[in-house]
């Protein structure tokens, strides 16, 4: 069983209008020490978890986690490698902004074990940049990219928005090519999405945020894909490209409903149950705030937020939405075998008709064609499979 570490680091430089993770715009005035020091103590408060276990993956996510030291960082790493060994072939990925970084930390994230990094790029056009509210400048972009290249870390992905208010084709081709020409072994390109708590989901709901109409936006998704594939890149998950071998682990865990953990502030784990016993596994949530979340911890306080414990019903549905953003689809016989469900195709024969699902090899699958009406297939095949006795 596959299992990925994510560590939690909350504090960014601004908080993006159409963010809706948890994370704080401070600028460089966070608590970075304490902070530290609690996820080291979260650690050895749910070392058990990680003890004689195959560690898969590490994920830095935030927030912005370059805001901190690569000491504080190989402090977390050195933590958890007292618990499970993390060996050399760990992917160890570290989420970095424009900004935050120049060429000699990077070299020392690169010698505390960094071998991957995630990079905000966004997007390479000024003009995008400023209504997406980036303090970066396209420059900015370009610099930390050939910083990157010049660190050593040869496994890297860049991440885009497309969706962006009057964008342009050409926009979008200029921010393809450009992140081509970087060599990247990922590139991660989303649309626009608009999230209630969000500046741009308050804007959106006063009708002050014009958006691409659903046409346009259908027409980048597939040109993304076109390019990307036609670079040697596999559109392995909906919004999603990597050179062969260079799919990220930690992203692979969620997708197919492995085991992951969680430190830090807000961070989410969830445990894979066995289906044996009714053991369909376990999530649970940490305490968002920063200050809570440090407080409870060095008063050896449980911060969790929520627990859960999963029904068959629930894995069942997590395991087809998320099991069906991947080209891989899912085993078909694993609705029986593993859920003890069945799953009835007849009643949206019409969707493999026309083309937007298929089964290939036993497994259902979202077709190329298929993928911009991602939401709407996976709800038709959730209402297709029932749990039986």
């Amino acid at each position: 069983m596959k299992l990925g570490i994510y560590i939690h680091l909350p504090y960014c430089l601004t908080k993006c209008p159409y963010c809706d993770f948890n994370s704080y715009g401070v600028g460089t005035d966070f608590p970075e020490e304490e902070y530290t020091d609690a996820i080291l103590k979260e650690i050895d408060m749910q070392g058990q978890v990680l003890e004689n276990k195959k560690i898969s993956s590490v994920f830095f996510g935030g927030g912005t986690p370059s805001l901190f030291k690569p000491s504080s960082i190989e402090m977390i790493i050195d933590k958890i490698n007292s618990y499970v060994k993390v060996k050399k072939n760990t992917e160890i990925t570290l989420e970095i902004n424009p900004r935050t970084v120049e060429l000699e930390k990077l070299k020392d994230f690169k010698g505390i074990g960094i071998n991957r990094a995630s990079i905000g790029i966004q997007s390479f056009s000024d003009r995008k940049l400023k209504f997406y509210g980036r303090n970066s400048s396209s420059e900015d972009g370009r610099k930390v990219l050939d910083d990157i290249n010049k660190s050593g870390i040869r496994n890297f992905n860049i991440d885009l928005i497309y969706g962006s208010t009057n964008e342009t084709i050409e926009e979008l081709k200029d921010d393809l090519r450009i992140s081509l020409e970087y060599g990247s072994t990922h590139i991660s390109a989303y649309c626009l999405t608009i999230e209630d708590g969000t500046q741009f989901g308050y804007l959106y709901k006063k009708g002050m945020l014009k958006l691409p109409d659903d046409e346009v936006l259908s027409e980048m998704y597939t040109l993304t894909s076109d390019i990307l594939i036609n670079n040697d890149f596999s559109h392995y998950e909906i919004s999603n490209f990597s050179k062969t071998g260079r799919e990220c682990i930690q992203n692979l865990i969620y997708w197919n409903c492995d085991t992951y953990i969680g430190f830090g502030a807000g961070a989410h784990s969830h445990r894979k149950g066995s289906g044996q016993m009714a053991d369909w596994g376990k999530r649970w949530g940490n305490k968002k705030n920063p200050g809570r979340y440090m407080s409870t911890v060095m008063q050896n306080g449980d911060v969790a937020e929520f627990t859960e414990q999963l029904q068959r019903e629930d894995s069942l549905n997590d395991r087809i939405m998320m099991g069906l953003r991947l080209s891989d689809g899912i085993d078909i016989n694993s609705f029986s075998k593993y859920y003890n469900a069945d799953f009835n195709c007849d009643k949206i024969d019409y969707l493999f008709d026309d083309g937007l699902l298929a089964i290939d090899e036993g497994k259902l699958k979202i077709t190329r064609e298929g993928r911009i009406y991602s939401n709407l297939l996976i709800g038709k095949v959730t209402e297709c499979v029932s749990l039986l006795n």
